[in-house]
């Protein structure tokens, strides 16, 4: 406890700053309230989703590790903002909205607080900005109650603080000390994981560590019960307060649900948990190629929209990956899903990608437990490794900004900026062909999936380019014309609209040059212009436009567009594939 003289004089100025305000002769220096981030009220309902349970025919491994990444909420829309009265005083931040930056949306999961010698240095090889990793209550509260021992994850956080490594901590499973697996289902045992969860996170201040709360709490074998819902919101509603009251600024996510489990996302909604989150985290496995998840994401945001409409909640991917086992899947097709994961939750608002698993978890090569990882158990590298170091130190640095789409559908083209340089990332999901590009370098740098770089060149004024179901990338020349290419992206690639199929579109324009960039955004459904929006946009300032849209359109669900720049040069390549979301 504090000293009584040092907790009298706490509430005298406490009391004092409640009195006095930040008005008057204070407005200087008194510190004002920090606003949190808003989107504008929505004046068109959220549309009604359409409860389509998917299957999930993947088994989940065991054991599954779920996390995901805090972002800061996203300003969808122009917002006027009023000066505050007083200077404010600056919060420090520990992690902020990534913006899509490679390697920051991209992580893997471990199981080690002590690696083997040479795994961290492999681990590190790769470029990860995330891992994830169990903090298991029996493990550190396991002598007496009230007795933590965290000196094994001390020297997990040390090493890969090292490394600009940034840790997942999952708040897990149950503890014997309160009646065994089952113990956060009663009054004693939630309050005692809630004490767990807070001491973890009094300690690791600072530090950027990233707290969610239970593992899949959806089934049975790790929830150690009947799933409910409303036990599971109890737990996290007790959880994230006792976190918060020690680290305000604590980044808190969950639920980490195995698959899209539809009715336990709407019994959530109405307990008014996810506005307490920080991020919402869902592991999507499946035997299907990475681009079948687009609609449930789709789906899990309009639950998410109309739950908090004032703040938008990211999605995060915590948990998801392909075994390789003999007369399955093979190495090659896992490293082709890898990337592709990667790549296609760029374009579905996915904020953070975790790939299970960094090692495989054993010997038997038929057994799809024991052969997720990237590294055998012998930490040999899979062409997985590979794939993802390509990957990463390929796009380091890059922006992920658009989807350029193309005439076949099964084709994907994303682009992505570096200040004055531009890249492609590349490939279908179809029968390989190629496409040609505009060209706008004599000739650039191409590189294929496990890093095997070649130059090609232009022919005719145009690139032509293979497109195969591994991804490639095209690195670009530097040039004004290309950094004009690059200076727009939609804000979110899966827009909202009401169910009579009113909404807006948001776009982000960064002019950094002296002159400014004018045109117009035109946003298409079926080859009809749906809504158009002028921009003006001031040199060396980033805005954001709002083009407002109305479809006629009987149908429901997830409905394709584009948004396409029309400048007065009519420069190439200025469209972004977006999907609009409406229901009944």
């Amino acid at each position: 406890m504090l000293p009584s003289r040092i907790c009298w004089i706490t509430i005298v100025v406490v009391a004092v700053l409640l009195l006095t305000g930040c008005t008057g002769d204070l407005a200087a220096t008194a510190p004002c309230p920090t606003p949190l981030p808003v989107r504008p009220t929505v004046t068109q309902p959220l549309p009604t989703a359409t409860l389509t349970p998917t299957p999930t025919t993947t088994p989940t491994p065991v054991p599954t590790i779920s996390l995901g990444f805090l972002i800061a909420p996203k300003i969808t829309s122009t917002v006027t903002l009023t000066a505050p009265l007083c200077t404010p005083t600056p919060i420090p931040v520990l992690w902020t909205l990534p913006g899509r930056v490679i390697p920051e949306p991209f992580g893997v999961n471990i199981h080690f607080t002590q690696p083997d010698p040479g795994e961290i240095e492999l681990l590190d090889a790769v470029g990860f900005g995330f891992v994830r990793m169990d903090l298991f209550w029996h493990q550190v509260e396991h002598e007496c109650q009230g007795c933590y021992d965290f000196a094994a994850y001390d020297q997990l956080v040390a090493q890969l603080s090292e490394r600009d490594i940034r840790l997942i901590f999952i708040l897990d499973y149950g503890n014997l000390l309160y009646g065994g697996g089952d113990a956060h289902q009663h009054d004693e045992g939630r309050a005692a994981f809630a004490r767990f969860a807070a001491t973890a996170a009094r300690r690791y201040q600072g530090q950027g560590i990233i707290w969610e709360i239970w593992n899949e709490p959806n089934l049975e074998k790790f929830w150690h019960g009947p799933p409910d819902p409303l036990s599971y919101a109890r737990l996290a509603t007790e959880t994230i307060a006792a976190i918060r009251r020690v680290d305000p600024t604590a980044l808190i996510v969950g639920p980490a649900t195995a698959g899209f489990p539809w009715e336990y996302f709407q019994a959530l909604a109405t307990t008014g948990l996810y506005p307490k989150l920080d991020a919402v985290t869902v592991h999507p496995y499946r035997f299907d190629e990475p681009e079948s998840a687009w609609s449930d994401y789709a789906q899990l945001r309009t639950i998410l929209d109309r739950a908090s409409p004032d703040r938008k909640i990211p999605i995060i991917a915590g948990e998801w990956g392909y075994a390789t086992v003999e007369g399955g899947r093979p190495e090659q097709q896992q490293a082709v899903y890898l990337v592709r994961q990667y790549l296609s939750h760029l374009t579905a608002d996915v904020e953070l990608s975790i790939w299970y698993d960094w090692r495989n978890d054993g010997l038997n090569l038929h057994d799809p437990e024991h052969n997720f990882g990237l590294v055998t158990a012998a930490l040999v590298p899979k062409t997985s490794y590979r794939a993802a170091q390509t990957l990463i130190a390929t796009l380091a640095g890059y922006h992920f900004q658009r989807r350029i789409p193309l005439a076949n559908p099964a084709d994907y083209l994303l682009l992505f900026r570096n200040h004055e340089r531009v890249a492609l990332a590349a490939w279908t999901i179809g029968e390989p062909h190629s496409i040609t590009l505009p060209a706008f370098c004599d000739s650039v740098e191409s590189i294929d999936l496990l890093g095997v770089t070649q130059t090609l060149a232009a022919v005719d004024g145009g690139l032509e380019i293979e497109l195969t179901t591994a991804p490639g990338y095209v690195r670009w020349c530097e040039s004004e014309l290309l950094t004009r290419l690059a200076l727009w992206r939609p804000v979110d690639s899966i827009n909202l609209i009401s169910a009579a199929g009113e909404g807006h579109v948001m776009l982000e324009v960064q002019n950094p040059f002296y002159e400014p960039v004018q045109g117009s955004f035109e946003v298409t459904v079926e080859g009809q212009v749906v809504g158009r929006q002028r921009v003006d946009a001031p040199p060396a300032q980033t805005i954001l436009v709002s083009v407002p849209v109305s479809v006629e359109l009987s149908r429901s669900g997830l409905i394709p567009g584009a948004v396409s720049f029309i400048t007065p040069d009519s420069l190439p390549l200025q469209t972004a594939a977006i999907w609009l979301m409406r229901g009944d």
